[in-house]
């Protein structure tokens, strides 16, 4: 069965062109593909709003210099469209990322991967490091979910979703006021109100903390990697902890690891032109 895609423009602000494949038979994976040779896939993580293109806007055009770059909306989240019975998971996102690939040809890629995109990205290089040249992980948890003493909380104690608080988290996640402009966000609130009224954060998020519990990163299967890694991680991650990083490290003896100063859960985005530089220098000498 043939799918069309929806009637649906990235907004101007990001300078991208959107792009749509049928990677299933009920499936239309929205994506951004700009650039030549070796492919870069871009893997975006699970917070409020998020998309390809609120993720690696500032990546793209840069690596599209000597790379493809390749970022697309895993499913159940911004514009790709899957079945309604779709199940979610590390597993089902990295079944995703596998049949786009395969959709768009392409036997081989890197993968870069920031929070959940991370995870999902070690886990597909564990799974198949058949498809993979390496994976550069940013701010990656992935470890087993620490059961921590219930604490009593006040009722009616719900904060809703609001502009104010979108602006809060992209000031804590990115850490550069100056990236964090008006336009940015109400287009990350009007795509946060969207991703609620379509229901499934719940179950996504409830996906994403069931598999910390029942599929946290094998560390002994990523000792055995034979592929590159780099972790990068902001010195003021307030989402994962830094401590991450030194673990999968320490479980990674051959993978690489840069920390930002004066950074947060994004990186990529608060200090877009480093990581841009630091991107391809490894991309380049892992050729």
């Amino acid at each position: 069965m043939t799918l069309s895609p929806p009637e649906f423009k990235t907004d101007k602000f990001f300078n991208l062109k959107d792009s749509w494949i049928q990677t299933d038979s009920d499936e239309i994976t929205h994506y951004y593909d700009q650039g030549e040779g070796i492919p870069v896939l871009l893997l975006h993580g699970s917070g409020s709003g998020t998309s390809a293109a609120m993720t690696w806007w500032q990546n793209i055009p840069h690596i599209s210099r000597d790379y493809r770059a390749i970022a697309f909306d895993s499913i159940g989240y911004g514009e790709t469209i899957s079945a309604p019975d779709s199940s979610y998971g590390i597993k089902q996102w990295g079944e995703h990322t596998l049949r786009l690939m395969d959709a768009l040809g392409i036997d081989k890629a890197w993968l870069v991967g920031s929070s959940l995109g991370g995870w999902i990205a070690l886990q597909l290089a564990i799974d198949h490091p058949q498809r993979l040249y390496g994976v550069v992980s940013i701010g990656t948890g992935g470890t087993k979910k620490t059961k921590r003493p219930k604490t009593v909380r006040p009722q009616n104690n719900k904060t809703s979703l609001s502009a104010d608080l979108i602006r809060q988290d992209l000031l804590k996640n990115i850490c550069n006021e100056e990236v964090v402009s008006e336009t940015l966000v109400k287009l990350r609130y009007q795509a946060a109100v969207k991703e609620q009224a379509n229901g499934l954060r719940t179950t996504l998020l409830a996906a994403r903390d069931n598999d910390r519990e029942h599929l946290p990163l094998d560390f002994l299967a990523l000792g055995q990697l034979p592929l590159p890694v780099l972790l990068i991680h902001g010195m003021n991650d307030k989402v994962v902890p830094l401590s991450r990083s030194f673990e999968l490290l320490e479980a990674m003896p051959n993978a690489d690891a840069h920390f930002y100063s004066h950074a947060g859960h994004w990186p990529h985005i608060g200090k877009a032109s480093e990581f841009n530089n630091l991107l391809l220098s490894y991309l380049k000498n892992h050729a």
